[in-house]
């Protein structure tokens, strides 16, 4: 089983009061649990005090993000980033719904030789 299969089959509820690292890090590196990715997709957006609406496009009126980090699970809900990781304070996430997804451009593989390798 994948690291990343492991940590969909715990199903821990990071929003309660019990938060629990189940990245399954154990002080591992950006990189050793999924690849490196950017993702582009929509978020909603406000305009105000505008004179135009194209009803014929209208995800003109979104904005268009970017957002870079390892890719630690994915399935049909949600694509979960991690974009910083520490020993000491744990690692900061980045959760995006996957209907809201347009491309997952991976900028690195995860490989046992990032393990191996420290980046320089």
């Amino acid at each position: 089983m994948t690291k990343q299969e492991q940590i969909k089959e715990k199903k821990l509820n990071t929003r309660s009061g019990n938060m629990v690292d189940n990245t399954m890090r154990e002080a591992e590196r950006l990189g050793t649990v999924g690849p490196i990715v950017k993702v582009t997709w929509y978020d909603a957006a406000s305009t105000f005090k505008t004179y135009r609406i194209n009803a014929d496009d209208p995800k003109e009126h979104l904005t268009i993000c970017e957002t870079v980090g390892e890719m630690v699970v994915q399935d049909e809900h949600a694509t979960v980033l991690v974009m910083h990781g520490s020993q000491c304070d744990g690692c900061d996430i980045f959760a995006i719904p996957t209907d809201w997804t347009q491309h997952i451009e991976i900028l690195k593989e995860c490989t046992s030789e990032n393990l191996e390798h420290p980046q320089e």
